[in-house]
């Protein structure tokens, strides 16, 4: 998947090299998340953070605002806008890859965040005060970032994608990319091992899809398809073994001089382990469109796909203001959380395009 020009042994080895110090880094980072950064006598990352904001202070919140409104750039909410946007009006093949880099990486997000399960920095120290709503963006724990993982399986796997075709583009990506991660950090919402964990387990994440979707291009349709099964599959292990263990493993209490709790527990499992339905999502959406590939954006004419864009778009919206308080009717806030992302996702990206397409099914689009 990295750009063609570049010869496919020299591809594979910066691939195998950015896999491992990705793993390594991702790996030390959680032992001492787990450790030494959770000892009382350690505030280094709060100490740059107190920095930060002392020079937000300092020049009167010149550049708040700009931070604000950059590291929008890396919820979700700007995100999966861009996702469609890609996978329906641009290339549903580029589409395709970032949508598993974003399920994958979510995934492992939500895994990292539940099992270290390390409070924000305005619990750990009260002097870190976050400037305007930036709280609000910030649910969960804090290790590692959701924004930046968001923003590194996005725009960094565009900026991989675009290659030296696109400089500027890719430039442009980059810097977007870097600018998400730095405003985690300058907001006062993330310290810097969250940022850089979050982007490092994302960047090993999007190298490994890059490996994953060649080994599903390779054979016959019948061997892709075994191989597309085998990873559906695989999925629906990790998430049932994630759930039990968001369920069984105990997180810390923390409650504040009137006793009132600061950080709860089950509201903090709930928002994490919505990434099981984008994970699921993503995976069956990879399978159904190997049977059923309906709407292709590479062949489609310009005007199909804006209107492929917008309704997919006003779809996604819909299911996603809809699905919830429905599905909590029904089922606990936890599953019905789980559900719902894994019904928008799998409707948008993988029926959608289908029924809204007339082509022919059995067929494979990567052939």
């Amino acid at each position: 998947m990295l750009h063609e020009k570049f010869p496919r042994s020299g591809r594979q080895f910066f691939e195998n090299i950015g896999i491992a110090a990705a793993v390594l880094l991702t790996v030390a980072g959680t032992v001492l998340s787990m450790t030494v950064f959770r000892a009382p006598g350690f505030h280094a990352d709060l100490d740059f953070l107190m920095a930060l904001q002392n020079f937000r202070e300092y020049t009167g919140d010149l550049l708040t605002g700009f931070f604000q409104m950059v590291t929008w750039c890396g919820s979700s909410y700007l995100t999966m806008p861009v996702l469609v946007l890609v996978y329906f009006g641009i290339s549903t093949r580029l589409g395709s890859f970032l949508l598993q880099c974003v399920g994958y990486s979510s995934m492992l997000n939500g895994f990292l965040k539940l099992t270290v399960s390390a409070l924000r920095p305005w619990v750990r120290d009260e002097l870190i005060v976050p400037p305007g709503d930036a709280k609000i963006a910030a649910t969960g724990y804090s290790f590692p970032s959701g924004h930046s993982t968001n923003a590194t399986a996005v725009y960094g796997s565009l900026a991989l994608m675009t290659g030296s075709r696109y400089r500027w583009l890719t430039a442009g990506f980059v810097c977007l990319l870097l600018l998400v991660l730095f405003s985690r950090n300058y907001l006062g919402v993330h310290t810097p091992e969250d940022v850089l964990i979050g982007f490092a387990s994302t960047l090993g994440v999007v190298l490994l899809m890059c490996k994953i979707f060649r080994w599903t291009d390779t054979g016959d349709c019948r061997a892709r398809g075994r191989r597309k099964w085998l990873l559906f599959l695989i999925s629906i292990v990790i998430s049932v073994l994630s759930a039990v263990w968001f369920e069984c493993k105990s997180y810390p209490e923390v409650r504040d001089a009137a006793g009132h709790p600061i950080a709860d527990p089950a509201r903090l499992v709930q928002d994490s382990s919505r990434v099981i339905g984008l994970y699921l999502g993503a995976t069956s959406v990879m399978l159904f469109r190997h049977y059923f590939p309906g709407y292709q954006a590479e062949n489609a004419p310009r005007n199909e796909r804006v209107l492929m864009t917008l309704g997919a778009g006003f779809l996604m919206l819909l299911l996603h203001l809809g699905m919830p308080p429905v599905l909590s009717l029904v089922f606990p806030a936890g599953v019905a959380g789980v559900l719902s992302v894994f019904v928008m996702v799998f409707a948008v990206f993988g029926v959608f395009p289908v029924l809204a397409a007339g082509r022919e099914c059995g067929t494979d689009p990567a052939k």
